[in-house]
């Protein structure tokens, strides 16, 4: 079998959508020959959608998604087009990029992946709000296309799959939840880890955006454990909180890069003296970092909200609560674990077992090789 990847990214920079693409071309690499389709952003184009369409709106404070424009995606459609006729493959995979092929006649089965629609992710995200109309209409139109045009779609959620199927009337038998791994070069086995109950309550708030992340919320629900009793410590990694933190049993580490071997050693001592990942998110399409923590043996707390609850399944690898949820509910929660030595023990097996299952890269890799095989079948009859 030879595969393309057609990406906006590189999969060989680990940087690449967090890491996703290099993780998910490594996975693919192991079921056939690869070739890679990826093209720079030309500056001539960059100019011309922002003239025409960005700066105009701009003056009216309104957003523009500039890669979800029609002009943006027949360029790149037209590109991937041209170069699947010179390099030839029998299945093209189309990592998180819509653009790249809504607009192109391709003859040779398409699996593309997705960890949302356009439609339900802008006005969910901070970032993705305030959109000027003809952008949330061509934004629609291109990402529409593409999930309609694709032979098979790996959606990283039930959310993500729910809205294809209700939003833009994909078939149920052509997409299928195939939820993401963990961006470690390093997962220990599941003897390494100690499964232990410890005498303390080790939190750990692990994310870039304080307060998309529920900062405040994780920060509150700390103190009420400590008031109710609990020697309770909390890390703070990758972000710093908006005001001073006057607390001995709170760390804030503001920035680890996990492709830095120094800072990679890091972050896996931290995650093997954690009990529990407090991630209050607002909004989330899925949480690598969830992979992350399950690997480790580590339940997270965290919100029903967005892609989560395909991740964090309640009582097998933590818990997700209402997005109304506040410190309290959290506090609580965590405190009853915390309470039951026997309890936390059993949670903590049984989070790695669903790491092993269901949020290893591995997994996803053999899910996308029967999708392949399936896609492929189809394709010859």
């Amino acid at each position: 079998m030879k595969i393309g990847f057609a990406g906006r990214w590189s999969p060989l920079d680990k940087k690449s959508w967090s890491g996703t693409y290099y993780f998910s071309y490594n996975e693919i690499k192991k079921y056939g020959e690869v070739e890679i389709f990826h093209f720079p952003y030309p500056k001539w184009l960059s100019t011309y959608l922002i003239n025409v369409y960005k700066k105009p709106q701009n003056l009216l404070r309104r957003n523009v998604a500039v890669e979800f424009l029609k002009d943006y995606a027949r360029h790149y459609s037209h590109k991937l087009e041209k170069e699947l006729l010179r390099r030839k493959v029998d299945i093209l995979f189309v990592a998180s990029a819509p653009q790249l092929f809504a607009y192109a006649d391709i003859d040779i089965p398409v699996i593309f992946l997705t960890d949302g629609t356009f439609y339900q992710i802008q006005g969910y995200y901070d970032t993705w709000k305030n959109f000027a109309p003809f952008s949330i209409r061509q934004g629609i139109e291109v990402d529409k296309r593409a999930f309609l045009k694709a032979t098979h779609i790996m959606a990283a959620s039930d959310w993500a799959k729910e809205s294809a199927i209700r939003d833009y009337s994909v078939a149920s038998e052509n997409i299928s939840v195939v939820p993401f791994g963990a961006n470690l070069d390093y997962i220990p086995a599941a003897g390494q880890l100690d499964f232990q109950a410890s005498q303390q309550c080790r939190l750990l708030f692990f994310g870039v955006e304080w307060t998309r992340k529920g900062g405040d919320i994780a920060l509150e629900a700390y103190w009420r454990l400590k008031q109710g009793g609990v020697n309770a410590k909390l890390l703070i990694v990758g972000c710093v909180p908006p005001a001073p933190i006057d607390d001995p049993d709170v760390t804030v580490i503001p920035y680890l890069d996990k492709n830095n071997p120094t800072d990679f050693e890091r972050i896996n001592d931290i995650l093997l003296n954690t009990d529990f990942m407090l991630l209050p998110t607002r909004a989330e399409c899925a949480g690598i970092v969830f992979c992350e923590a399950s690997s480790y043996g580590i339940p997270s707390v965290t919100t029903d909200t967005g892609g989560v609850s395909t991740y964090i399944k309640n009582e097998v690898n933590g818990f997700t609560l209402p997005l109304q949820a506040g410190p309290r509910e959290y506090a609580d929660c965590i405190k009853k674990i915390i309470s039951n030595p026997q309890l936390l023990i059993d949670l903590k097996h049984s989070t790695r077992a669903y790491y092993d299952e269901t949020l290893s890269w591995e997994a996803w890799g053999e899910s996308f090789y029967k999708i392949a095989q399936a896609c492929l079948k189809q394709a010859a009859v």
